[in-house]
């Protein structure tokens, strides 16, 4: 990957070289395609809203948190126990094989209830028209399944591939600060020149701010900060894809990095 050159002579003159993104429940709502698969496995559950089940599988997602963080890829165990623990929120019983087959529809066919939503389209096009290099992606997880889940978002409509870093491909994971300084250096330009845009605290918000990186909060799930994250904040912090749309058509946002 080398450096990415610049769009047109209007954006030489950009303040924000590049916005990057992550991917999962932040380009699109990962609600929808988690409770695809439960409901495609298991049915119909009493009072489990797609907000609800994904709420409960985030609550067990330590391990596979950690798995990434760790640079290794999370066992088909650690997620089968996810999907168990999930279930269990919902008084609901599955076996080690159910469990393994919502994780497959979950991995392999959810791509039916994803799509990019026409405000996160418009929230594209504005980095794509303001950024100096445009938009790039920094995501943990598996380098086939991430690339995947963007052909199906369209992405690459406002996405080089030469602007997407995800954590198996390049061997660092999220929160550590080296990922996000890596893909920097790798499209010639700084932290300080970039805004990143993420939904999980722990993290977007914590690796983006290691690394220096101004970064949107995409708050969508509307949870409270960690009580311990004084030494930590994100620049700005939304709660919906209107409210980072709205802010995308503000001048500041696009000031900050080289202020």
């Amino acid at each position: 990957m080398g450096q990415m050159a610049r769009h047109d002579g209007a954006k030489a003159h950009a303040c924000v070289d590049m916005v990057f993104f992550d991917i999962d429940d932040t380009l699109y709502d990962q609600a929808k395609p988690f409770a695809y698969a439960v409901r495609r496995v298991c049915g119909d559950l009493p009072g489990a809203t797609d907000a609800a089940l994904y709420d409960a599988s985030r609550r067990h997602s330590g391990a596979i948190f950690a798995a990434f963080s760790a640079g290794r890829t999370p066992t088909t165990r650690e997620y089968a126990l996810r999907m168990q623990q999930t279930l269990a929120d919902f008084g609901v019983t599955i076996d080690r094989a159910t469990a393994v087959e919502a994780q497959r529809v979950y991995a392999d066919e959810s791509g039916e209830a994803m799509s990019l939503s026409p405000a996160m389209a418009s929230c594209l096009d504005a980095c794509r028209s303001r950024a100096r290099l445009g938009v790039g992606v920094i995501s943990n997880g598996r380098e086939g399944l991430q690339e995947e889940k963007l052909e199906i978002l369209g992405a690459s409509r406002w996405v080089s591939p030469g602007a997407v870093f995800i954590s198996q491909a390049v061997g660092l994971a999220k929160p550590d600060p080296a990922l996000f300084r890596y893909a920097c250096r790798q499209l010639g330009t700084d932290p300080g020149s970039c805004i990143y845009v993420g939904d999980a605290w722990d993290t977007d918000v914590v690796g983006a701010c290691a690394a220096s990186m101004p970064c949107v909060w995409l708050n969508r799930r509307g949870r409270a900060r960690p009580r311990d994250a004084k030494e930590v904040s994100p620049t700005w912090e939304v709660r919906s894809e209107e409210e980072l749309l709205a802010l995308l058509g503000s001048e500041p946002i696009w000031r900050l990095a080289r202020a």
